[in-house]
């Protein structure tokens, strides 16, 4: 056994590998080929380009492209003479360029045999044909090379000579048209689709032409409206909606039966009809054509919310019949009278047809769509159709209530809007109602914002709908604190709605008994504050709540009407219960005007009278802005007018302003401190104030040229740095003022006179030859007055109101060092001129600010001029604190890229300093605590 293996081991280890030869390697031969260049994929739009690397080789391939001989050679492919055809119809625009190519084209297209070269053909000498000045034997001819090729088989040139002979159908009535129309409507019935489709679009064409269709057309596109493809039954719903508003009151009859019908009501249903179609997008069209369809009759109309429910052969009534019919009654069934709940309407079964015929439920079928375009298009339409007809919105109530349980947000919002828009043709039930206010709990603060619109314009039928709406009003205000301000609106509006109604509930609101003395509520409550609101706002137009009202209740009205005035109307009480600002009449208009005036009459005075005038004035301005809202805007731009001429007048009469130097560190800082101030005033009168007159807007520029004027000769006396950019931002804004004054027709002030005749006179402006020039005009050429404000209500001021956080939160907002917090900020933002400068402002302990610009989602249009910003500041620390600190958040417009000032790069602001912020709201502080990161064990 031993031997064996030995022997097995010796023969494994002495075997002999003989090793063949290797194979060559496979070769593979690649064959380059010739790169070639299609010409014929030249794109006219790409002329557009302004690089001139990209522009040269689109010029190469038109070389190639554009020879005319090309079309001519009959040796050349077809694909490059049908190129050339397209080229030449995009290029060609004028008359005298097209009678040059236009019978080559025609006889390129009569020779070719090349399907697509005469398809292009006819659609080139169509397109010539109409060049500026359009040329009525072209024309003919186009017609006459159109006609001819409809022997063809091929469908791409019967799409183009029906878009020609559509095109260029003329209007008057003769043998052309006759043969034209005869053309179209025969292949209205074509085998191929597309010809189909190119035949009604043809007849679109001519109808907006003016030309009068014949019966035949409407009859057909009819029957397009069953056909199997979508293209076809687009186009032939278009032309049935244009041929029923070309004449509408033409009798129709109705088929299988002797009766007429209007030819609008006819079409009407046809398009009710199609809302079942199988295509999303045909359905989508359908539904929105029937809202531009408001002559139909009403019996058309009331079918279209009509859907007919059958039950063992008898009719049942929805959901919303039985519910009107409960209301109405007051009671349910007592057994007392003889089959009083009997089934009604008992239905021949041999008479159901269980598939809905003309405009039966067509708006039904369109809200319970599975499509959220065909939901919203039905919205749309009923929307327009209920604002012509009072009858159909308070029938189509019911469904629209109903899509307030639509599982799409968008669909939701727009059945709010839509019942927003008719309110002035509804009165709510209080079964609708109590349906509605469900949709108070949603999440979308879009949603519950729009639903508190439209309950304060609606009119609601009973006093339990009114208790109804205030106690779901109240119970959004609990659940969403946020919506306090859009509830207080909603009240105000309710309450000015429906006075005599809210007067029976005061008693219930206001908990006022008539025997007992209750409670007295905390103004403090949010839902006391609501009440009161209503309540109010309700005694207006109703006197007889006042009596009603308790001693603290009359309290209350003078703390609401102090801190809320837009809220709380003002009431006809005695002077122990009015507001002190309201007592005293005062005419805030004539005190504006005649402050403007005092500013004038001192002109000519000495300089400490100036002085004297200019501060009163101006603290007489900034207090006129805090009294009354209405004039704030035009108070505070006369008030920082004023303190501009002020800070002027300061600097030009300090002693020895010309040379810093010389000045003590005091009087030094002082100069600087009102050089800086003055920049940024002008600034600010620059951009924060619109609606101004050009008179106003021409004021403003001159003085900030001035600002500039003499921030340059300050610079130029008193720094040994450059001042060419300074001089170059001055004279870009001269430019600009000069261009200004001449397109308004505005004639220059003497001190805009002399800088630009000496500067014209200038062979090259530098700084210290621009200053010496300036220096003498602004001692010699004073300030000038502010002309009166020729409509101080229509100026409008760029400001905020920041609603969160408040003020006065103690909320502590704690992190993780190196982390970030977010806090909820919601603000008001009212006539900024560019949403897109809005930056929000973090101001942190240590002096540093960020701005962050907010997303352009969160931004949203409240009403012209007026946006609300609701987004998340995210608030950072990369080391802990030892306490809670403030940090301030403010809302502020970053104008960096309009305008570049040169004083940004002087000493003469601040590198930190940003003199082109404007700031629309002081700063809220909040309390951000970060703290230490605890390792872990």
């Amino acid at each position: 056994m031993a031997a064996l293996l030995k022997k097995r081991a010796l023969a494994e280890y002495c075997q002999t590998i003989v090793e063949e030869a290797p194979k060559p390697a496979k070769r593979l031969q690649l064959v380059r080929r010739p790169r070639t260049v299609d010409h014929s994929e030249f794109n006219v739009s790409s002329l557009e380009t302004t690089d001139p690397l990209q522009l040269l080789p689109i010029l190469v391939n038109l070389h190639h492209a554009l020879p005319i001989s090309l079309v001519t050679d009959d040796s050349h492919p077809p694909i490059v003479i049908t190129k050339v055809l397209t080229l030449l119809a995009h290029m060609i625009t004028t008359h005298s360029q097209a009678q040059i190519i236009f019978e080559e084209v025609v006889s390129v297209t009569h020779r070719s045999k090349s399907q697509k070269v005469i398809a292009q053909g006819i659609h080139t000498a169509c397109a010539l044909s109409q060049c500026v000045p359009p040329d009525s034997k072209m024309q003919d001819q186009v017609i006459q090379l159109a006609l001819s090729q409809f022997v063809s088989s091929t469908f791409i040139i019967k799409v183009r000579a029906l878009e020609a002979v559509g095109s260029l159908c003329p209007v008057e009535a003769g043998r052309m048209q006759s043969a034209i129309m005869t053309t179209l409507i025969e292949h209205t019935s074509h085998q191929d689709n597309r010809v189909r489709t190119a035949a009604f679009n043809s007849l679109l064409v001519v109808q907006e032409k003016g030309v009068k269709l014949l019966p035949e057309v409407y009859d057909s596109a009819c029957l397009a409206l069953s056909d199997d493809y979508q293209c076809v039954r687009e186009a032939a719903l278009l032309l049935v909606k244009v041929a029923a508003d070309s004449d509408p009151e033409r009798l129709v009859p109705i088929l299988d039966s002797d009766h007429h019908v209007r030819l609008i009501d006819h079409a009407f249903s046809q398009i009710c009809n199609v809302v079942n179609d199988i295509s999303v997008r045909v359905r989508t069209q359908a539904a929105s054509l029937l809202g531009n369809m408001t002559s139909v009759s009403e019996r058309f109309l009331q079918q279209t919310l009509d859907k007919k429910l059958m039950s063992n052969m008898r009719r049942k009534r929805s959901a919303h019949e039985r519910a009107r019919a409960m209301v109405s009654s007051g009671e349910w069934s007592t057994g007392k009278r003889w089959s009083d709940d009997s089934p009604k309407e008992h239905v021949e079964a041999d008479s159901v047809c269980i598939i809905n015929t003309g405009a039966c439920g067509a708006f039904v079928h369109g809200l319970e769509d599975e499509f959220l375009e065909v939901r919203n298009a039905a919205l749309d339409s009923i929307c327009a159709l209920a604002l012509n007809n009072e009858q159909f919105a308070n029938h189509s109530l019911d469904f629209l209530v109903d899509m307030f349980n639509d599982e799409i947000e968008e669909v939701r919002l727009k059945a709010i809007q839509v019942l927003q828009q008719v309110a002035h043709h509804i009165t709510l039930r209080a079964d609708q109602l109590e349906e509605i206010l469900h949709a108070l709990k949603d999440m979308s603060l879009d949603i519950r914002e729009c639903l508190h619109t439209f309950l304060g314009t609606t009119i609601l039928s009973t006093i339990s709908c009114v208790k109804l709406c205030v106690t779901g009003l109240l119970d959004n205000l609990r659940r969403y604190q946020q919506d306090r301000r859009s509830i207080h609106r909603c009240l105000r509006r309710l309450g000015s709605n429906h006075p005599i109604l809210v007067q029976a509930l005061v008693p219930q609101l206001l908990v006022i008994h008539p025997y007992f003395d209750g409670v007295e509520p905390s103004v403090q409550d949010g839902e006391y504050i609501c009440k009161l609101i209503l309540v109010l706002n309700a005694a207006v137009h109703c006197p007889t709540i006042l009596p009603l009202l308790e001693q603290h209740t009359l309290r209350h009205y003078a703390y609401l009407r102090d801190t809320m005035p837009q809220l709380v109307p003002v009431l006809k009480l005695g002077e122990e219960w009015q507001p002190k600002g309201e007592a005293v009449p005062t005419n805030t208009l004539r005190f504006l005007k005649e402050s403007m005036e005092k500013v004038a009459h001192v002109d000519r005075s000495s300089t400490q009278l100036r002085l004297t005038v200019y501060q009163t004035v101006h603290s007489d301005l900034v207090k006129l802005a805090n009294i009354d809202p209405a004039l704030s805007p035009a108070a505070n731009f006369a008030a920082l007018y004023t303190q501009c001429m002020l800070l002027f007048s300061k600097i030009l009469s300090t002693r020895n302003w010309l040379t810093p130097s010389s000045l003590s560190m005091q009087q030094s800082g002082a100069l600087k401190s009102n050089v800086d101030q003055l920049l940024k005033n002008t600034f600010r009168l620059r951009h924060a104030f619109t609606n101004l007159s050009p008179v106003e807007e021409a004021s403003i520029r001159n003085l900030r040229v001035r600002t500039l004027a003499l921030q340059l000769v300050y610079v130029v006396h008193g720094s040994t740095g450059s001042a060419l950019g300074l001089c170059d931002n001055f004279l870009e804004h001269t430019e600009a003022l000069h261009r200004y004054l001449t397109d308004e027709k505005l004639s220059a002030d003497s001190f805009l006179e002399a800088v630009f005749e000496e500067l014209s006179q200038l062979e090259e402006p530098r700084p210290g030859a621009v200053a010496r020039i300036l220096q003498p005009l602004l001692l010699t050429h004073p300030v000038h007055a502010l002309a009166p404000v020729l409509n101080p209500a229509q100026v409008c001021m760029c400001s905020a109101e920041i609603i969160e956080p408040q003020p006065d939160s103690e909320a502590i907002h704690k992190l993780s060092a190196g982390l970030v917090v977010g806090v909820p900020l919601d603000a008001e933002i009212s006539h900024i001129p560019d949403p897109s400068t809005l930056r929000i402002r973090v101001a942190y302990p240590d002096h540093s600010t960020h701005l962050v610009v907010p997303p352009k989602s969160h931004l949203r249009l409240v009403s012209p001029g007026t946006y609300r910003l609701l987004t998340t500041v995210l608030v950072s620390a990369q080391v802990s604190w030892s306490e809670a600190c403030q940090v301030g958040l403010s809302l502020v417009l970053d104008l960096s890229d309009q305008e570049v000032l040169a004083a940004r790069r002087h000493s003469v602001v601040k590198a930190d300093d940003s003199a082109t912020i404007i700031q629309l709201v002081k700063p809220v502080k909040v309390l951000v605590w970060p703290k230490a990161i605890r390792k872990g064990i």
